[in-house]
């Protein structure tokens, strides 16, 4: 009943809450669901407190190997902005080769130590390429899933980003659909990362792959705002839907 009733209770993201920028613009032939997440809603209530525990790969971090210039980073930055009386701290730990099954132990050495009320979990890429059974990944993440419901966090899943070279080497659709049959789940919502990218790429707005080599570094990072943009955009959603402000 609960998962029925999340199901029922998706919204349809509208392409206005996008950035304003033109290139971060969500196509018309692209969907977000967003779906209610109580404990973001509740946490950027005015006087409220929202920490963030950001897990994933190398693909997750700044351009320097941090936070500085990453997707979380631009993404509370605008979630700031938007609501100026809510503070909101980000913890991030990603690193190279990292599996859904190294983030799992991250994860649940994590939510113990810390009152965490949104997680973002980024992963994907390293089991794909990997050839990993996909069943090991929708597992990793039911079990992840579970510890952050206890937890008493929101989660959001951020599946792979779009790469001409990455679908050449590795079959995909397995573990994109792992992914979405993880994020139908209550206070579950999943961040379709390969979809816009591959949107952005296809339309020649954002595509570091097909861009000259000097100007791959700036059009990366362009990239990485327009993720977090609408990241932002989609949590904000979410927190209205989820009764927050």
């Amino acid at each position: 009943m609960r998962r029925l009733a999340a199901a029922l209770l998706a919204l349809v993201f509208p392409a206005g809450l996008a950035s304003a920028q033109p290139d971060c613009a969500v196509p018309d032939s692209l969907t977000l669901t967003v779906r209610p997440m109580p404990h973001v809603a509740a946490a950027l209530r005015p006087g409220g407190t929202l920490d963030v525990l950001a897990l994933g790969s190398a693909s997750l971090l700044g351009p320097r190997g941090g936070v500085a210039g990453s997707v979380p980073e631009r993404m509370v930055t605008d979630l700031r902005a938007a609501t100026p009386g809510a503070t909101i701290r980000l913890g991030l730990r990603a690193g190279r080769t990292e599996s859904a099954e190294d983030m799992l132990e991250t994860l649940k050495d994590e939510l113990p130590r810390h009152r965490y009320q949104l997680v973002l979990w980024q992963t994907g890429t390293v089991e794909a390429l990997r050839r990993e059974p996909p069943d090991d990944l929708r597992r990793a993440l039911m079990e992840g899933r579970a510890a952050t419901e206890k937890a008493g966090a929101d989660l959001v899943l951020i599946d792979m980003q779009f790469s001409r070279l990455l679908a050449g080497h590795a079959d995909l659709d397995p573990y994109r659909a792992a992914m979405t049959e993880a994020a139908v789940q209550p206070g579950v919502m999943l961040f379709p990362r390969y979809a816009l990218t591959r949107a952005w790429a296809e339309a020649g707005e954002i595509d570091p792959e097909s861009s000259k080599r000097g100007e791959r570094r700036s059009i990366a990072a362009r990239l990485r705002d327009c993720l977090g943009a609408t990241l932002a955009r989609m949590l904000l959603a979410a927190s209205r839907a989820g009764g927050g402000t």
